[in-house]
């Protein structure tokens, strides 16, 4: 049976009001794009601004001291504790005194889980503008003395000087140097006195074993402190003096600021 064929005859109107409608269809459509273009961009925009809190304080961490160069923490990351979103608003350096399971979320959901030990103690330095959530995930808790470096112009100092600098000098170990700090392993043997020095930056000092240490100024003066580990000092640039171990064998991190 031979299949009936039907041509369609179209007005000039109707052909008209069919590209009318095309158009209409058309521009629903750019109009559509456009709204959900905008949409993903203002979020984009949103988020990418969105402040976070600096990273300290925070659950498990307390202050020790801040002066105008430095503020320093004492961190412990709690076991199964939830911790927020944070911004690291200065470049960081410090020791960790106990490795202990980690988990580093990053803003996209994705994260990395530390489980495998390092050596205590381990110094680092970690730029500003790091964002991402820390959390324990087990024990021992880890646990570390954490230096927040300020930003500024910081005074410099009159160093007119015939002594020695404190660093390098024999039985000291550079553990680590970057543009805003350089940190130096001492360890004072007893019997030893390593002659008067300089310290011709300031330098924040973190003791990693305790003990008795003697110093004595130019003047003479002599003074006896003990520490802990852990403990925390500051020494001002232009520090002049001679330092010996009077009890035990104190070892320190001597974190020097660079301007």
């Amino acid at each position: 049976m031979e299949r009936a064929y039907v041509r369609s005859v179209w007005t000039s109107r109707e052909r008209y009001i069919i590209r009318v409608r095309e158009q209409e269809e058309t521009l629903k459509f750019l109009v559509s794009l456009a709204v959900l273009t905008s949409a993903v961009l203002v979020t984009g925009i949103v988020v990418g601004a969105q402040e976070y809190p600096h990273a300290f304080p925070r659950a498990g961490i307390e202050k020790i001291f801040e002066n105008d160069r430095v503020i320093a923490w004492d961190a412990t990351w709690p076991d199964g504790v939830e911790q927020p979103y944070h911004r690291h608003r200065y470049d960081m350096t410090g020791v960790f005194f106990r490795w202990g399971p980690l988990r580093v979320t990053r803003l996209d959901g994705t994260f990395t889980q530390n489980d495998e030990p390092f050596d205590i103690p381990w110094v680092f330095f970690q730029p500003k503008g790091v964002t991402h959530k820390e959390e324990g995930v087990g024990t021992p808790e880890r646990h570390a003395v954490m230096i927040d470096m300020k930003d500024g112009a910081f005074e410099t100092h009159d160093l007119s000087t015939d002594l020695p600098l404190a660093f390098p000098r024999p039985g000291v170990v550079k553990e680590l140097e970057r543009e805003r700090v350089t940190v130096w392993d001492v360890v004072w043997q007893e019997g030893e006195e390593p002659g008067l020095h300089v310290h011709p930056k300031d330098t924040v000092v973190v003791f990693i074993a305790g003990g008795g240490i003697r110093t004595r100024d130019l003047q003479g003066a002599t003074q006896i402190r003990f520490y802990e580990p852990e403990d925390v000092v500051f020494v001002p640039a232009g520090t002049m003096h001679v330092s010996a171990a009077e009890t035990g064998s104190p070892r320190a991190m001597f974190y020097e600021l660079e301007n």
